[in-house]
């Protein structure tokens, strides 16, 4: 789901940047993401088929890990997660807009979300072929299984 947004996101901020070379970074950086996207899809269908269903609850719960985790870098990081000072989202959302005055393409609030909503609904129809129950995203507006007991604990970091 991150390698998803992460593509969606990094091919919007090359075709929006202002400045050729923020336009080619980007660009770059978005066919790296969509690389990485089809390693990705490509190791679930191969591997997906043959879970065991006790394991599938993990994944279930990995996404919704995987959801909080990756807010924080491509959409907004949920304060009930994440222990950040009251004032984080206004500050991070100034430093948006002056990045987007020097030139670069950063996509606003709505955009940001409508992207993790198309990236949630996308690994969805992947989840869905192998019966695997998907969670409950509502800061998007995705209905699915409730998940609630996730900890820093749960998070496996890939970098």
């Amino acid at each position: 789901m991150g390698e998803i947004a992460a593509a969606t996101i990094f091919h919007q901020m090359a075709a929006g940047a202002k400045e050729p070379v923020y336009q080619a970074a980007f660009r770059n950086i978005g066919r790296d993401e969509g690389r990485h996207m089809a390693i990705c899809m490509s190791l679930m269908e191969r591997d997906y088929p043959k879970l065991d269903v006790s394991e599938r609850s993990l994944i279930t719960k990995q996404i919704r890990a995987g959801y909080l985790f990756l807010s924080a870098v491509l959409f907004e990081p949920p304060m009930e997660f994440w222990d950040l000072p009251e004032d984080f989202i206004p500050a991070q959302r100034e430093g948006e807009a002056i990045a987007r005055a020097a030139g670069f393409f950063i996509p606003e609030y709505e955009q940001k979300k409508e992207n993790w909503r198309s990236a949630m609904l996308n690994l969805k129809g992947v989840l869905d072929r192998y019966n695997i129950p998907f969670p409950a995203i509502p800061e998007v507006g995705i209905t699915g299984e409730e998940i609630s007991d996730i900890d820093m604990d749960d998070i496996i970091p890939v970098f």
